[in-house]
């Protein structure tokens, strides 16, 4: 699949976490303005601008969308020989409610997922390799302007 083609309706979602800094609050509307221009274009046919928890409990999480989108882009990943680390991580932390040292899985403070169809077919930011693509990558590939697809290529062999 070349970056501009699609099977269907090409749906954004772009994650911020709850509470960002000032500088990633700009970052996160200049994001947006691009999905809209990207909207406006045709390149994307609708996006939406959600929030995520910073850090969910990796065992019972209260958050259970965030777990489930999580476990998505991680089988997304899996699939394409991509890597989610060190984006996504996974520390030791004590629990406010219980004070048990517990691991929580933490979001990165932006993310764009991107989905063909209804399926999602690429997740920002990854990793390939020792090739990193940042959320900027990933609408670079939306807009056309790089030579990355969007999604759907084949799998990769995994780093060593």
């Amino acid at each position: 699949m070349t970056p501009t083609e699609r099977r269907g309706d090409r749906r954004v979602v772009l994650s911020l976490r709850e509470t960002l800094p000032e500088p990633a609050a700009r970052q996160r509307d200049r994001l947006a303005e691009r999905l809209r221009e990207l909207e406006a274009a045709g390149q994307v046919d609708s996006f939406e601008v959600t929030t995520c928890p910073k850090r969910i409990r990796r065992e019972d999480p209260a958050d259970v969308a965030a777990r489930d989108r999580y476990l998505a882009f991680s089988r997304w990943a899996r699939d394409r020989g991509a890597r989610l680390r060190p984006f996504f991580a996974t520390r030791e932390c004590y629990a406010a409610d219980t004070g048990e040292l517990c691991d929580w899985l933490v979001f990165p403070a932006i993310t764009l997922a991107v989905y063909d169809d209804g399926d999602l077919v690429a997740v920002y930011p990854h990793a390939v390799g020792e090739e990193y693509r940042s959320v900027a990558d990933g609408l670079s590939a939306l807009a056309g302007d790089s030579g990355d697809p969007v999604g759907d290529r084949a799998p990769v062999a995994p780093a060593d």
